[in-house]
C-alpha cells in the first residue's frame, strides 16, 4: 500500500510551526520582544535558525502567526461554549465564563501580546490590531463579540431593553479588564471574578417583569 507522503509531511510541518509559534510566545512572555530573536526561539524548539526561517521566512511573518494562533486558540475556548445554549442568557453567561477561562488558562499568551503590542511595529505600516486578520477570521471572531447575543435576545424577549452598543462594550471592557489584573496578581482569582460579571450582567440584561 503506497503512503500518503504529502499528506505526512503536511502534518509535519504543520506540528513544528505549531511548535515553533508556542516556543516564540513562551520566549516572548519570558523575556520581552526587545530581547527575543531567531536565535532564541530555535534554540527553545531545538532546531536550527534556518527551520525557523524556512515555516516563516521573517520574523515579521512569525509575529503575524502568533497573533493569528492567538485569536484562533481564544475561538477554540469561546465558541464552543456558546454554540450548544439555547437562550440568549445562556449565552452571555457562557459567553463571559468562557471568555474568562480563556485569559486566566493562556497568560503566557497575555504577557506576549502585551509585549507585541507595546513594543513590536508592524514592518508594512499596518497597525497591531490589524495582524493575523483574514477575512475568514474576521468572519469568525464574531463569537467573540457579544452583540449579537444581545441584539437577538431583545429581538425574542428574553433580554431587557437596553442600549445594545452600549452594554456590548460594557461587556468586553469588564471581561478584558480582567487581563491587567491577571498580569499583575498571579493570585488573583479569575473564576470567581467571571461568576460576579454573570451575575452582574445578568441582571443588568434581564426583563423587567
Amino acid at each position: 500500500m503506497r503512503s500518503d507522503t504529502k499528506g505526512s509531511a503536511t502534518f509535519t510541518q504543520s506540528a513544528r510551526r505549531a511548535q515553533i509559534i508556542a516556543a516564540a510566545i513562551e520566549v516572548i512572555a519570558e523575556i520581552g520582544w526587545a530581547q527575543t530573536s531567531i536565535r532564541k526561539i530555535a534554540d527553545r524548539v531545538g532546531v536550527a535558525m534556518s527551520a525557523v526561517l524556512y515555516h516563516f521566512g521573517t520574523k515579521d511573518n512569525l509575529v503575524e502567526a502568533i497573533v493569528e494562533d492567538m485569536y484562533r486558540t481564544a475561538l477554540s475556548v469561546v465558541g464552543p461554549a456558546v454554540d450548544p445554549e439555547s437562550t440568549a442568557p445562556n449565552k452571555l453567561a457562557a459567553y463571559i465564563r468562557s471568555s474568562i477561562a480563556y485569559f486566566d488558562t493562556h497568560r503566557s499568551h497575555l504577557t506576549a501580546l502585551t509585549q507585541l503590542s507595546t513594543s513590536y511595529l508592524p514592518g508594512d505600516g499596518r497597525r497591531f490590531e490589524e495582524l493575523g486578520l483574514t477575512p475568514e477570521l474576521q468572519h469568525e471572531l464574531a463569537v467573540l463579540d457579544p452583540t449579537p447575543i444581545l441584539a437577538a435576545g431583545q429581538e425574542n424577549r428574553e433580554l431587557g431593553d437596553f442600549p445594545v452598543t452600549s452594554m456590548a462594550l460594557a461587556l468586553r471592557g469588564a471581561v478584558n479588564a480582567v487581563v491587567e489584573k491577571i498580569l499583575r496578581d498571579p493570585d488573583f482569582d479569575a473564576h470567581a471574578y467571571g461568576e460576579d460579571l454573570v451575575v452582574i450582567f445578568g441582571r443588568a440584561v434581564a426583563v423587567n417583569r
